[in-house]
């Protein structure tokens, strides 16, 4: 199934069928916890840390995909996973339609949808505690 796209657009942003973007097999490219997080030294003794970071992930063939946003580490579950939080950053425009681009917003929650449907969190949290375990 082949994108539907301008192969040098000006904005840079790939146009691409939601339908397409479900034949889209994501890879992890990195993830981390954001700098300030680790440098900030005010939390006090006995309060509660909120730990959040990013994850960055690319598709494994063309067209060039790339999807980033950030989480939050979920503590009050049984067991200690991330969450999305917020909308992603991406160079994707969803179409509705043969050509017909969706608002901006409205192409965000489409790929925001896509994120929450697949198993992000596992590879995710793996990679941060391998990157930060020394």
């Amino acid at each position: 199934m082949g994108a539907v796209m301008n192969n040098h657009p000006a904005d840079g942003l790939l146009r691409l069928h939601q339908r397409q973007l479900g034949a889209i097999t994501l890879v992890h490219l990195m993830s981390g916890i954001d700098d300030d997080a680790l440098a900030d030294g005010t939390h006090r003794c006995g309060s509660s840390t909120t730990l959040c970071g990013y994850t960055e992930w690319v598709s494994a063939e063309e067209p060039g995909l790339t999807l980033g946003w950030d989480w939050q580490l979920e503590t009050h579950s049984p067991a200690p996973r991330v969450v999305r939080l917020g909308m992603p950053r991406t160079n994707v425009l969803v179409l509705r339609g043969e050509l017909d681009p969706l608002p901006w917003e409205q192409s965000l929650e489409v790929m925001a949808s896509l994120i929450d449907a697949f198993d992000w969190n596992t590879p995710a949290f793996e990679a941060v505690c391998g990157r930060y375990a020394s």
